[in-house]
């Protein structure tokens, strides 16, 4: 079994999310997973969307919640973003097909905790936790990223070389 790497950064405001996010979309290769770990409001859909731009996805990233899956076509990679909180039917995440999704460009994965074993094992887990009670853009964020697999742990290195100058 290989190693896991971690990291854990301080977010002052969802700028500095969405620079973090960035520095992951410039780093990812083609079978990059993501999943994506916090309360309500906790920054994820931030995160993703600072995927996106680093990926130079041409849409809007924003939550699925109500779709499923989003799919962001035409940026460096594809990237695929899925919001598993309405979802709590194994069989029917199973069948979103979620591996293959992140075979060809870069899986983003809101409430993975709902996937019972429907995710990729090479994965980057980010959780995202709110620091104070303040709401909205301004509030501090601690962000822990744990990389399990090699694509994982080559983007999560790329991302803390990049995290010098992200804060």
């Amino acid at each position: 079994m290989s190693e896991t790497l971690e990291l854990e950064l301080r977010c002052e405001d969802a700028d500095a999310t969405r620079r973090v996010g960035a520095a992951l979309g410039r780093a990812a290769a083609p079978g990059t997973a993501a999943l994506l770990q916090g309360q309500l409001g906790a920054g994820k859909t931030v995160f993703a969307q600072g995927v996106g731009a680093g990926l130079a996805a041409p849409s809007v990233v924003n939550s699925p919640t109500f779709v499923l899956v989003n799919e962001h076509l035409g940026g460096r990679l594809p990237l695929r973003h899925a919001d598993l909180y309405r979802l709590d039917d194994p069989d029917l995440i199973a069948e979103l097909g979620l591996f293959e999704a992140a075979e060809d460009g870069v899986l983003l994965v809101e409430w993975p905790e709902r996937a019972d074993g429907a995710l990729p094992a090479d994965h980057l887990l980010v959780r995202i936790t709110p620091l104070t009670d303040a709401a909205g853009d301004a509030a501090p964020r601690r962000l822990e990223l744990s990389a399990s697999g090699p694509i994982a742990r080559a983007a999560l290195q790329a991302v803390e070389r990049a995290a010098t100058v992200l804060a």
